[in-house]
């Protein structure tokens, strides 16, 4: 747990200077932020046989949107006219539903010069659960409760993790390298990093690679959800692949869209930043 306190102590002191600089100086900090998506983005485009630039962002293409305020390039208006499912939980509870969202222009705090200015984007569905994800209505999706499996919320190089889900046997491994921060440090630097999904198809072992990084700027992949999304009884499942601190990137796997002799599929993804 020392990883997550950590990330939460940073981000709370990043906001806290952030909110005390000038108005002029914060937007010069938010609009450096969403450069550093938009340079993400050509990275992994553009450096394609680069193996630690996994999975290419572009290259996912189911919409994908998650609740709340953001800047004004991180949504688009137009998604509101799409079909969505929500991912939600209540309780210890998952359901998944069919849900209609709203995108409405509203002040943000960190960009905008004054209250009268709305620059920003709220997104809000009708069902008030608590919502993990929303993805634009694909084949197969339909109304249901959703069967999940607990999972650990990071898998560090040289760690597996070994599970069933309806019946089937899964395993989360990671490679890389890791080291101490310093040598009284709970705190792990990790680089090289790649994480894969193994199962049996048609009774050979098979293992799909489901994300790389090369480094991390004091953040690492987190396992955000598994369970069965698109209802073929197969493990399904949401990754924060982001390797920056101020930058989350919600990526949906799906089973279903896996190809020929691979276990799960990345199809979309919703990458955006903080302060």
């Amino acid at each position: 747990m020392k990883i997550c306190y950590k990330i939460v102590l940073f981000l709370i002191i990043g906001f806290q200077i952030s909110c005390n600089k000038p108005k002029a100086e914060v937007k010069s900090i938010a609009n450096s932020n969403a450069k550093l998506i938009k340079e993400v983005k050509v990275e992994t485009t553009e450096n394609k046989i680069d193996t630690y630039s996994f999975p290419v962002d572009s290259l996912l293409k189911v919409n994908i949107l998650w609740t709340g305020v953001f800047h004004g390039d991180e949504v688009d208006p137009n998604l509101q006219k799409k079909i969505w499912f929500g991912l939600f939980k209540n309780g210890n509870n998952y359901s998944f539903s069919k849900t209609a969202i709203s995108i409405n222009h509203v002040h943000d705090v960190v960009i905008d010069e004054d209250e009268s200015e709305k620059t920003g984007w709220e997104v809000n569905t009708t069902i008030k659960d608590t919502c993990v994800i929303l993805v634009e209505k694909l084949p197969g999706f339909a109304d249901k409760s959703v069967d999940f499996v607990q999972m650990p919320t990071y898998v560090f190089p040289k760690e597996d993790f070994d599970f069933e889900f309806l019946g089937t046997k899964y395993k989360l491994s990671a490679t890389g390298e890791k080291k101490k921060e310093h040598a009284d440090s709970n705190w792990w630097v990790v680089s090289d990093y790649k994480l894969y999904l193994t199962t049996f198809v048609d009774g050979k072992e098979v293992t799909t690679l489901l994300t790389a990084k090369r480094n991390f700027d004091d953040q690492m992949i987190k396992i955000v959800f598994a369970g069965d999304l698109d209802g073929d009884g197969k493990l399904d499942l949401i990754l924060d692949t982001a390797n920056h601190y101020n930058v989350s990137s919600l990526t949906l796997y799906l089973s279903k869209s896996a190809d020929k002799n691979k276990v799960i599929k990345p199809v979309g993804i919703f990458t955006f930043v903080g302060c």
